[in-house]
């Protein structure tokens, strides 16, 4: 619920004199390329990097920037407004505890109640630093369901940092660097997503000459090896060698690397009890490359990481987070920016206000814009037809939509280029690597992709 107070001051400050990028998102809508979903998503992130300076979210609320609610609407004691006009953290969480959910409920009236009674009862630092997850770092959440093109939307976020890092390659807020974590353990989903980041035409999103300027200016690297190159009598990590190829890495600009967090970045980690071990002292020959690439990684100049399908990580969450904070100790990291269709939690998750008041939510916390499944069908989802069938095996199930699907809609070409895809919900990444992926790709019919 924060990314509402967060969409909120969006639009207000879109709607300012403050605002310095509407001839920029003028342009984008006039292109036609870009999705409504996209586009608001693209405002939420240049008024985080432009308007909000790219702060982690902890401070952003713990500062007001997202406060909307006025005070003099509010009923107060003297003492209750005089302490919130001078503590812009715990007007955020007022503002947030009125916050109306999807089934019209408020977020917490017991909250409310506590703050306009007793506000200083309250620590809103150690509240807003728990609820982001203690990181000292700057992590994004951009929700949007599966069709809404969310790849795309990453290549767009990559083309326009790297625009206004060239107008003002001294500003923080902007990265020059980036690595996208693909997002399976199977290999085969690296080079789609490399794939579509090279395919974006950034002519979509920024002017020429700028567009074509810029993606002259890009490299891409694929992390996807990870065996020694043939015919070396010295064991090198390959993955280590293609970012030492860009040489020096203090003015590296415009790198693209694309890998699977799990298999390249993670696979030597251990994680135990909440308690991590890099192995950094090991002289196992395989955590010895592990962490050479992470390390070398964690040398990149104003790295943004970005994370699709960010939910698909829940289980090496704590890891990646562990080997993230380490880059961050390096002051190389601009930011991380996660993508995710369900950005839901297994179990709601509380955080303590005090003793006896709490706050739950099912939703990851650091989410900053937010597009419902429902709002894209019948705009650039179909509606769904439900079919009922006596057939009690998932796979043959599965057989069935997926050859339904292929003889009614292979070869269909819709009017602006696109072809059919299909989509088949897995629920974990188990299911689809174990069962679902080595069932379609028996169908000798399909080309997976």
């Amino acid at each position: 619920m924060f990314y509402k107070m967060i969409e909120n001051k969006c639009k207000e400050w879109y709607n300012s004199k403050h605002c310095t990028v509407h001839s920029l998102i003028e342009y984008i809508s006039k292109t036609g390329q870009m999705r409504d979903a996209q586009i608001e998503a693209i405002k939420v992130y240049l008024f985080l990097k432009i308007g909000c300076k790219c702060k982690p979210l902890e401070y952003l609320f713990r500062y007001g920037y997202f406060n909307s609610i006025n005070l003099n609407n509010v009923e107060l004691s003297t003492s209750a407004r005089e302490y919130l006009e001078e503590n812009p953290a715990a007007i955020a969480l007022l503002e947030y505890a009125c916050q109306i959910n999807d089934k019209g409920e408020q977020v917490s009236e017991k909250l409310e109640k506590q703050i306009k009674s007793n506000p200083s009862s309250i620590d809103y630092d150690e509240f807003f630093r728990n609820v982001f997850y203690g990181i000292s770092y700057t992590d994004y959440l951009f929700s949007l369901p599966m069709g809404a093109g969310k790849t795309f939307l990453m290549a767009a976020f990559i083309y326009l940092d790297l625009y206004f890092a060239l107008n003002e390659p001294a500003n923080p807020a902007f990265a020059h660097n980036f690595i996208i974590f693909a997002p399976s353990g199977l290999k085969s989903s690296v080079v789609p997503s490399l794939k579509t980041v090279q395919n974006f035409d950034p002519s979509w999103v920024i002017p020429e000459p700028a567009a074509t300027d810029i993606r002259r200016m890009i490299s891409f690297e694929v992390l996807d090896q990870g065996k020694t190159a043939k015919k070396s009598n010295k064991t090198k990590n390959p993955n280590v060698q293609k970012i030492a190829n860009h040489q020096p890495l203090s003015e590296l600009f415009g790198l693209i690397a694309v890998t699977n967090a799990e298999k390249v970045i993670l696979d030597r980690i251990q994680e135990k009890n909440g308690q991590i071990s890099l192995f950094e002292k090991s002289d196992d020959e395989k955590d010895r490359l592990a962490n050479e690439l992470r390390n070398l990684i964690g040398k990149l100049p104003a790295l943004s990481i970005f994370i699709d399908e960010v939910h698909h990580a829940v289980s090496d969450e704590i890891k990646l987070r562990a080997v993230v904070t380490k880059w961050a100790q390096n002051n190389t990291v601009n930011s991380v920016i996660g993508f995710s269709g369900t950005p839901y939690l297994e179990k709601a998750e509380k955080f303590k206000i005090k003793d006896s008041l709490s706050v739950s939510t099912a939703e990851i916390t650091n989410i900053v814009y937010y597009y419902p499944l429902i709002n894209g069908i019948g705009n650039f989802l179909k509606r769904p037809v439900v079919k009922i069938t006596d057939i009690s095996e998932n796979s043959l199930i599965i057989e069935k939509g997926v050859r339904e699907f292929l003889d009614t809609y292979k070869n269909t070409i819709y009017s602006n280029g696109l072809t059919a895809k299909l989509g088949i919900y897995c629920g974990t990444i188990e299911k689809l690597e174990e069962i679902v992926y080595p069932l379609v790709s028996r169908i000798d019919i399909v080309k997976i992709s």
